[in-house]
């Protein structure tokens, strides 16, 4: 179950933001500080973070960011003003509101805060599934799909590797199936996944 995460210096401020998520009936922890949220969150459940900031300028997102990167952050602040709010989209945060909170903005920032956390997370789960996948693959393997994938005509490939054209289709056919990939358009769309992911 997805948790929204509160993080706020005063507790007045931590009970009056929770109090409001509450009241949409979802899990909600209060954190006093970044250090204190950081000492306790699992970075492999979903969730997002509603973090309240005074000064205009602060490392907290990046830290979240650092080591959180699927918790979207929502920042809360007592300033309206915009360059705070360009400020702080910048160092990461998913979305600004500025105070005195309105439920309906902070209930909508949360659901898409949410929405792009799982979303994150499975692609997170895409990638690992993938990567075990493209690890099983044998160094031959790996050679064909590489070299069919810049273009190149399984004669030429064969030529290049120094083994027959029927080796380099075998090769093919077993990083295919390895892959999960039924046609050349789906393994060229997870080799450009791995590739995106600095796995191959």
């Amino acid at each position: 179950m997805p948790t929204i995460y509160v993080v706020a210096q005063e507790q007045d401020e931590r009970a009056a933001i929770a109090a409001l998520v509450c009241q949409e009936c979802r899990s909600v922890e209060v954190f006093k500080d970044v250090s204190a949220f950081l000492a306790h969150k699992d970075p492999s459940e979903p969730g997002c973070v509603i973090l309240e900031l005074k000064e205009p300028a602060s490392a907290s997102i990046r830290r979240l960011r650092e080591f959180l990167e699927p918790l979207p952050i929502i920042v809360v602040s007592p300033s309206a003003v915009v360059a705070r709010a360009v400020q702080a989209m910048k160092q990461g945060a998913a979305d600004f509101l500025a105070k005195p909170l309105e439920k309906e903005r902070l209930v909508s920032a949360v659901q898409r805060g949410l929405d792009i956390s799982w979303a994150r997370m499975e692609q997170t789960r895409r990638k690992n599934e993938l990567l075990a996948r493209y690890q099983t693959l044998s160094a031959r393997e790996k050679d064909v799909v590489g070299a069919i994938l810049d273009g190149r005509p399984n004669r030429e490939v064969a030529l290049q590797l120094g083994i027959r054209p029927r080796t380099v289709e075998i090769h093919r056919s077993n990083a295919m199936a390895k892959l999960g990939a039924r046609t050349l358009p789906e393994l060229v769309r997870i080799w450009f996944d791995l590739a995106d992911g600095d796995m191959c």
